[in-house]
């Protein structure tokens, strides 16, 4: 059974790294094609949008991933994307309010997906660890 395991899990990791490469490609290829052309506001506005569409297809399969793995992780992952949703949200609550108040650097939004999956990550790492200092 282990052996099956590794074979799904290695199956999804191919797969998600394939959906990160589509996505620099479009992105790389976006910020070329916008740089290198003269385009009207709408062109430039859908290049600008078009890396989203391979991060939709990694979603989808991140949560077909998700849906056939035990119960045990998938209560794991969902405390994990809690806190990291949780986090990231509410240093974007406290960074917009301080940003009303005083002056401070811009942050792009595009920052927030990458920081609540590393937050993620490391949540769900710790929770882990935990569950297995318990036992």
């Amino acid at each position: 059974m282990s052996n099956e395991l590794g074979k799904k899990e290695k199956k999804f990791l191919v797969k998600f790294m394939l959906h990160i490469a589509m996505f620099l490609a479009v992105l790389a290829l976006s910020v070329l094609l916008n740089e290198t052309n003269d385009l009207s506001i709408y062109s430039t506005g859908f290049l600008a949008m078009t890396p989203v569409i391979p991060v939709i297809f990694l979603l989808q399969l991140v949560v077909k991933h998700y849906r056939s793995l035990d119960e045990y992780i998938q209560r794991v992952m969902g405390e994990s994307l809690l806190w990291a949703v949780g986090v990231v949200g509410c240093a974007a609550m406290a960074y917009g309010l301080l940003s009303e108040m005083v002056e401070v650097p811009s942050i792009s939004l595009a920052f927030m997906l990458p920081a609540i999956a590393v937050i993620f990550g490391v949540a769900q790492s710790i929770k882990l660890a935990s569950d297995t200092h318990e036992e």
